[in-house]
């Protein structure tokens, strides 16, 4: 995975007021639902300059209906089919798709998690 995916990524979220950071939770405070971006790349390259990656965004909350309202809108921003779409100065190009969620057990009754998954797409010239 780029720089520019991640900090395309980095950038989207910001502009839904969506509390992120990058591996860990580093805030002084901590907000009403925060979430941590990781990803995990895929071996073949593509003779097209593709190559997938699966990005990881995992919400921790007190409260089901804030990460489930945040999955909605991270849902429709980045659509399982046309997904979302950014070309950079170079001519490299991204898009990025919502694939699953699925709760995450955190062995706390009051915390929260849930983890979704978007697959990245990009294409290097």
């Amino acid at each position: 995975m780029t720089n520019k995916a991640l900090s395309y990524i980095a950038n989207k979220l910001d502009s839904l007021q969506i509390e992120y950071e990058f591996m860990q939770w580093n805030g002084k405070e901590i907000p009403e639902a925060y979430w941590v971006g990781e990803y995990s790349e895929q071996t073949s390259v593509f003779e097209d300059g593709e190559q997938d990656s699966t990005f990881i965004l995992t919400g921790t909350s007190r409260n089901w209906k804030v990460l489930e309202d945040t999955k909605a809108i991270i849902k429709e921003v980045f659509p399982p089919i046309g997904g979302d779409m950014a070309s950079f100065e170079d001519g490299s190009k991204l898009a990025i798709f919502y694939e699953n969620a699925y709760p995450v057990p955190t062995g706390n009754a009051e915390l929260k998690r849930l983890q979704i998954n978007l697959l990245f797409k990009e294409w290097s010239v």
